[in-house]
């Protein structure tokens, strides 16, 4: 017979420090998904990766892809991009080790 840990049912709530997007994701996921202690904690880095992403966006929205050494002139991709690509990457690690791919009978057909 397998065992499973209890839970203290605040640990069931979204961490404060995530975006409101990540704790509607949260509140989505938990419920079915992600009770066990493991599962909320992969849940959690998942969601703290796709704020970073999100964050680094915002950056890269604003400042472009793309900045120039003030001394030397030299044009180099923004740093904001390989921390979008490394936490986007981070957080669909972590989003299929959930198994929370992409469902054909919830998320529907691709035309």
């Amino acid at each position: 017979m397998r065992r499973t840990a209890k839970v203290d049912p605040a640990a069931l709530e979204p961490p404060a420090h995530l975006s409101e997007r990540s704790k509607a994701l949260w509140r989505q996921v938990v419920p079915d998904r992600a009770k066990s202690p493991g599962r909320l904690a992969l849940l959690q880095t998942a969601l703290e990766a796709l704020d970073r992403a999100d964050q680094a966006r915002q950056v890269l929205d604003r400042e472009g892809l793309f900045t120039t050494t003030p001394g030397s002139g030299v044009t180099h991709v923004h740093p904001a991009a390989r921390i979008e690509r490394e936490a986007r990457a981070l957080f669909l690690r972590a989003w299929t080790e959930l198994g929370l791919e992409w469902d054909a009978v919830v998320d529907g057909r691709p035309d």
